[in-house]
């Protein structure tokens, strides 16, 4: 670890000598002494001798200040040394002389006890920084740690040490810790979570950390939460979709993907488009599949896939004419057993509607895609439906010389 030491400057400790006592008045024997010490990197014995003073006088702030500096020093010491429980105990206990030279002076000491406490904590948290990105996670941790007793008024280094431990269980090198490292922190989350409730980030890292332990339905009501006050957030959606398609909640996911395309298509960010065709293309497969089966949404997603697309794609329009077959056929389905036969003559046409649409992309199927085994297949399909068996038995029999496994069925005979 690389420390830039502070430097008392031999001769320009009397200046500052000097220059206190204008500011705080009269100043100890024991405080004089100590600051001669820290000169002189005898940090111990300025430790000793300012609590020494303390028995006579206990509310001298530069006598809180300068024992601050020396446990300050102290700490780096261990830290160079290796010695990191000693190091915390140090930074703590500077922290709280720190903070009783401000409880009794702020306006001679508030200055310099802030750029103390920053000088501590940027050195310990940049250091955690460079070791997280080398992958050294443990002396990550130490550092993140010693930041954090340097100055527990930043929540910042036990949040990182939350996070580095979410990324290290998504790798293969401590897939046998992995429920330890999300247990460890989700912990440190909750620590942070208490003093900061309102902070969404850290919710949603917890909300993830609980899906990542098959703790859904704690997962989804953090979820729900934040999606009703941060319901355009296109990371918090992702994130549910996430949890959606986990839980094998299809349609659910695929309600999310649209929502995500929509805010992508709405903003002046070209940037995030990128995904569009491929969360809609899967919006409208998990809407139109057997267990989810609402076909209507699938053709609205999977019609505006086909526009988005620069060329038609052979996965696109399979996909559509999958969907529209089975959109006519339950709508048949639908008519047969409608009694009242206003609403059945309605299911009927409709019926026909979507039969003769099916009909038109199969063919743009097939004339597009000539070696494509099932779109013939599908065309088959919608030919006899629609009453053509002749047709339909000539596109079935292409459907078999393209496809050496042919599925299981019965060409129709002509009435």
């Amino acid at each position: 670890m690389s420390i830039t030491r502070k430097v008392w400057l031999p001769g320009a400790i009397l200046m500052i000598m000097v220059g206190t006592l204008f500011l705080v008045g009269c100043r100890s024997a024991h405080t004089t002494s100590a600051i001669l010490y820290i000169d002189e990197q005898n940090y111990d014995k300025a430790v000793k001798v300012i609590h020494e003073g303390f028995e006579y006088r206990d509310d001298e702030p530069d006598a809180f200040y300068y024992l601050g500096e020396a446990y300050s020093a102290l700490a780096e010491q261990a830290v160079e040394d290796g010695e990191y429980d000693e190091a915390y105990k140090n930074y703590e206990l500077s922290y709280e002389a720190y903070s009783r030279a401000i409880e009794l002076d702020e306006i001679a000491f508030g200055e310099q006890v802030s750029e103390s406490l920053v000088y501590n904590y940027n050195n310990l948290f940049n250091d955690a920084g460079r070791d997280w990105e080398d992958s050294f996670y443990e002396q990550a941790e130490g550092h993140y740690r010693l930041a954090y007793a340097a100055l527990p008024d930043s929540l910042a280094p036990i949040k990182n040490i939350a996070r580095m431990k979410m990324q290290m269980s998504q790798e293969p090198d401590y897939d046998d810790q992995r429920s330890e490292l999300l247990n460890e922190a989700l912990s440190l989350l909750d620590q942070v979570i208490l003093q900061k409730p309102e902070a969404y980030d850290l919710q949603l890292n917890k909300a993830n950390v609980l899906a990542a332990l098959g703790r859904n339905d704690e997962a989804g009501e953090i979820f729900d939460t934040l999606l009703a006050e941060h319901g355009d957030d296109t990371g918090l959606l992702i994130d549910i979709a996430n949890l959606a398609i986990e839980d094998q909640d299809y349609g659910r996911a695929a309600d999310f993907y649209v929502r995500i395309v929509d805010l992508n298509e709405g903003d002046l960010d070209a940037n995030n488009d990128s995904d569009n065709l491929a969360m809609l293309s899967s919006a409208g497969s998990w809407y139109g599949s057997s267990n989810v089966g609402r076909h209507e949404d699938a053709i609205e997603v999977l019609d505006r896939v086909a526009n988005l697309e620069p060329v038609p794609t052979e996965k696109t329009m399979l996909l559509r004419v999958q969907t529209y077959l089975a959109y006519s056929r339950d709508l048949k389905a639908q008519a047969e057993a409608e009694e009242d036969p206003a609403l059945k003559a309605d299911l009927q046409a409709k019926s026909m509607t979507a039969f003769n649409r099916t009909l038109d992309i199969s063919v743009a199927m097939t004339n597009n895609f000539v070696t494509n085994a099932l779109g013939f297949f599908y065309l088959s399909m919608t030919q006899m439906e629609l009453g053509d068996f002749t047709a339909s038995e000539a596109s079935f029999k292409t459907y078999e010389q393209l496809d050496s496994v042919p599925v299981d069925y019965v060409a129709p005979e002509n009435p």
